[in-house]
């Protein structure tokens, strides 16, 4: 199979580009062949077509002369094509600018090493990058964060190797993953009739916490374990009081869009008569107030929505929770702690960690254990008296 349009297909999800780059050593012509790998025909044919501009317009770069800084900004131009959240891309251009580009920035990427990267670790860990250490979590984030843009720089010939993969595990700071805070089950009501009451002030300011949405989806996030986006993408339909169940099939994010929930994990968990009670009276007050707009509601059959059925910001319903925690004067969590507090209340009753990864909706139980292990010690403690009562 010859070349289409300057793209041939050599494997599957691998391709070879033809385009012409800047003539050099007299030659008046000169082409340039380069084999991208675990890309689709469409990234091929893109991927092109970006060579050919970047020649067009003076901005092409050898391979041998690529310095890791332009492969990074390549690396976030991808990212931001592939529509990422607007706090993951932060976070990516956090890591960019704070720790890889001062480190690694001026450096061809031809030239990177598995020693450049350890020793560059090491002094991380020892006194940072101005002056103070860096958590290993960070360093660890940094390494994965170098380990795909080499893995981009792999697939796009610029490199024949992928120099971070090769890092071993022994060489990484070891991390200890942040120990989750959850709300105690006293804590919880008090949150929740916090929640339920709002302040004259806030009513006469109309802040979000004031409105008659704010309320039930705080209660609704505390007894579902539901991520923000998720709580706030809920509709009436994957609302059954039938079967007292719901179905958690898709998220609001940043960028105010519906998409698949994390993991692309569509469950249906069951619904306690606590929650259908106060979303009921919720719907029955949400109906009347449809009926007094009327043509004037934009009806998106959303169970959280603002008063003319608009979908409410995410960020924005994370800070309301935020100053409602700062308020009932619980434990500091944020909005993600009442995901947190639902797990820790759940197996403080005893419910096996099993049901509670299923009902999370991890994408494997290996995710809840690594999360809940202190809360399930407990229980452990309880397990061993219970077998000793038992044997005698």
């Amino acid at each position: 199979m010859g070349y289409t349009h300057g793209v041939k297909r050599i494997a599957d999800k691998k391709y070879c580009i033809v385009y012409d780059v800047p003539p050099s050593g007299g030659r008046p012509r000169q082409q340039k062949r380069k084999t991208l790998v675990g890309v689709t025909k469409k990234e091929a044919v893109a991927t092109r077509a970006k060579r050919i501009e970047e020649v067009a317009t003076g901005q092409y770069i050898k391979d041998d002369d690529m310095t890791c800084s332009a492969l990074f900004k390549e690396v976030m131009a991808e990212k931001k094509s592939a529509g990422l959240e607007s706090t993951t891309l932060a976070r990516y251009q956090n890591i960019f600018d704070c720790h890889l580009i001062p480190a690694f920035g001026k450096m061809k990427v031809k030239e990177l090493r598995q020693g450049h990267l350890v020793s560059q670790y090491r002094q991380w860990g020892q006194k940072g990058s101005a002056g103070r250490s860096i958590s290993a979590r960070t360093i660890r984030h940094a390494h994965e964060t170098l380990r795909n843009s080499l893995n981009y720089a792999l697939c796009m010939d610029y490199v024949t190797r992928n120099v971070a993969a090769l890092v071993r595990k022994d060489n990484l700071p070891k991390a200890v993953p942040p120990k989750p805070k959850a709300l105690t089950k006293a804590e919880l009501t008090k949150l929740l009739t916090e929640a339920k009451s709002p302040t004259s002030r806030a009513k006469k300011r109309g802040t979000l916490s004031s409105q008659p949405w704010f309320y039930p989806a705080v209660f609704f996030a505390a007894y579902t374990g539901c991520r923000r986006g998720e709580t706030l993408a809920m509709r009436w339909q994957d609302v059954s009081f039938e079967e007292s169940t719901l179905t958690i099939s898709r998220s609001l994010t940043e960028r105010m869009e519906f998409k698949a929930p994390k993991n692309d994990k569509v469950e249906t968990i069951a619904m306690p008569d606590s929650l259908a009670s106060v979303l009921k009276i919720h719907r029955a007050a949400q109906a009347e107030a449809r009926l007094c707009l009327g043509p004037a509601y934009k009806d998106q059959d959303l169970v959280f929505a603002h008063a003319d059925g608009s979908p409410i910001d995410p960020w924005n319903f994370g800070s309301a929770v935020r100053d409602l925690i700062l308020r009932a004067g619980v434990t500091p969590i944020t909005l993600h702690g009442l995901r947190d507090t639902h797990a820790s209340l759940m197996a403080k009753a005893g419910v096996p960690i099993e049901v509670v990864s299923k009902r999370l909706r991890h994408s494997n139980i290996a995710v809840t254990c690594a999360r809940y292990l202190d809360v399930y010690k407990d229980r452990d403690a309880a397990a061993a008296t219970a077998f000793e009562q038992l044997v005698g």
